[in-house]
Parts: structure tokens; sequence; C-alpha cells
């Protein structure tokens, strides 16, 4: 599985990742796991999924924002490991939803980012653990934000 090949395969083009607005890191790494911080549907500067959910964004919206969240997600390991050769399968999503009290599709939010880890490293490496819920309020006020834990191979000497 060469994980840069498939997103091409997809037309999906990663974005340079950000650097933190504070004391911690886009990615960090341990051992042959990477854990990224949450990312947010943003384009530049731009949050492109904004409002909550069950008021002022449709589940289609947030599942599009879930789905940029992985790709600045995907960025974030690139940039941190040199490129995603060592990426082996994503271990754990955790899909924070900004809501209103009546909304309960959150899981269905979080699919729109564990359909494209599926659709990237297939029915055999593209299966994870993943947690969605639902949460006051975002930063910038996102729809969505979205964490991960990553496998990696052993780096190459």
């Amino acid at each position: 599985m060469n994980l840069e090949q498939r997103l091409a395969e997809l037309s999906i083009v990663l974005p340079v990742s950000s650097a933190a607005g504070a004391q911690y890191t886009p990615a960090t790494v341990f051992d042959n796991l990477a854990w990224v911080s949450g990312q947010l549907p943003r384009e530049g500067e731009r949050v492109l999924a904004v409002g909550k959910l069950g008021r002022d964004a449709s589940l289609e919206q947030a599942q599009l924002g879930a789905r940029i969240a992985l790709i600045r997600a995907l960025a974030a390991l690139r940039d941190t490991l040199g490129g995603l050769a060592r990426v082996r399968r994503i271990l754990k999503l955790n899909v924070f939803v900004n809501s209103s009290d009546d909304f309960t599709q959150h899981s269905a939010v979080a699919d729109g980012a564990s359909e494209l880890i599926f659709a990237l490293l297939g029915p055999e490496f593209g299966r994870h653990a993943r947690t969605s819920v639902g949460v006051s309020q975002l930063p910038r006020n996102a729809c969505v934000e979205l964490d991960l834990v990553a496998a990696l191979a052993d780096p190459v000497e």
C-alpha cells in the first residue's frame, strides 16, 4: 500500500500543514506511533465548514468538513515524517462535532473521514477505532474537528 500514490489516484492534494498556534506541534511521533493534533476543516486560514449542526450547518457540510480535516491531518503526518511511506494504518480517529442539543448524527459526521480512510487504506488497513462526540463549541466556529493516532513502520536506516 502506497498512501501517497493512492492520494494521487483519488486526485487528493495535501496542503502544506500549518504551524501550531501555541506551544504544541501538529503531530508528534514516539516509537512507531504518531499522534496528530486536532485539525479543523480549513483552507489556509479560512474555515470551510462552520456552524452548529442541527441549527446552522447541514450533515453534508459537516461530512465534507470531516473529510477536509482528515486531509489536513494527513498533511501534518507527511510534514512531520517527511512523507507518508511509514504510515501503515490509522488506529484511532476522534471526531468532535459542534452540535445543538437535539442533534444525534455525530457518527454520520465522522463517516466523512472514515470513508476516506477506508478508500485510501483499503479493507485490510482502513478499519480503525473511532469516537464521535457532540460538543458545545469548537475553535473558529468550526462544525467539526478531528484528531488521530497512526501506526508507523520502522524508519528505514
